[in-house]
């Protein structure tokens, strides 16, 4: 066997010597890049809103002795509704909820309904004073309601793709404490006998009314930081039954013939809606420890 040649040698002198310097150097340290883990969603909130309301009623009724006026009973030859409507209102509201997770959430609300107007316009003609009376009535006043509801809410998903929405459904249920103040009666009409007449036909006094109320609602809802979001969505609420409206005559300040009353029922409204609410859980991401690693 023939001997290494000197620049073999060499060369293995030269990894020997390396190998033995790197093991004397220290251990590398290397750090990971943190690692954020978003909070989980949840937490209280609380919210308000603004609105425009356009109602609706189901029954615009005059009642005297109990029963409803109409052609046929209690000497009325003729009778009819023409008119009946409640103007459109305004609403504020504020309330207190939680989000359970990412889907579900619940909240408490008190809102105040104002700038509403009832109206009623009825055709009459009955038997009075050895003739016929041929009379139109106009009825009108102002209404407020306080509401008070527990909602629901099913949040469907963020969707990115149309600027981070989440579109929601949900219901709610409560009260409705609805008050009529300034209504009147006005009466235009013509007497077969005694010629034309027209006047302040009677009033009611402030009178209130509580009833059950519900609503579904639907919207979508817009993150604007990790604690502001925006809504903007619909409403359909009832507000049930409005307070039954005694007539009295403006001359003595007593009950109207036959305890005259106005009924109106199933009073319910179409609302657009904007609010907000305020996170009191900030879900901001927190980063969890650095990983650190040993080579």
């Amino acid at each position: 066997m023939s001997r290494p040649s000197t620049a073999v040698l060499a060369a293995a002198a030269a990894l020997a010597a390396t190998a033995a310097s790197a093991a004397d150097m220290p251990p590398v340290l290397r750090q990971s890049v943190p690692v954020v883990q978003p909070a989980e969603s949840g937490g209280w909130y609380l919210r308000g809103d603004i609105g425009v309301a356009a109602h609706t009623i189901g029954n615009f009724a005059v009642m005297q002795n109990g029963t409803q006026v109409r052609a046929g009973a209690g000497g009325v030859n003729d009778y009819a509704l023409r008119t009946k409507s409640h103007s459109e209102s305004y609403t504020i509201g504020v309330g207190v909820g939680y989000q359970f997770n990412s889907w579900f959430r619940v909240d408490v609300t008190g809102e105040f309904r104002g700038g509403g107007h009832l109206r009623g316009l009825d055709y009459v003609n009955f038997d009075q004073s050895g003739g016929t009376t041929s009379q139109t009535n106009l009825y009108h006043g102002s209404s407020r309601s306080m509401v008070g509801l527990a909602n629901f809410y099913v949040d469907l998903g963020t969707f990115c793709q149309l600027g981070c929405l989440t579109p929601y459904v949900g219901a709610g249920f409560g009260f409705a404490h609805t008050t009529v103040s300034g209504f009147t009666d006005t009466s235009t009409g013509f007497n077969s006998v005694t010629g034309a007449t027209g006047s302040l036909g009677g009033y009611a006094s402030t009178v209130s009314r509580t009833s059950f109320a519900w609503a579904l609602m639907a919207g979508v809802g817009y993150k604007v930081n990790e604690r502001l979001t925006l809504e903007a969505g619909y409403r359909y609420l009832s507000l049930g039954d409005m307070p039954a409206l005694l007539l009295r005559d403006p001359a003595t300040g007593l009950a109207r013939a036959g305890n005259e009353t106005v009924q109106v029922s199933r009073l319910t409204a179409h609302e657009i809606k904007i609010g907000m609410r305020w996170s009191l859980n900030c879900s901001c991401a927190v980063p969890s420890e650095p990983i650190v690693a040993r080579y």
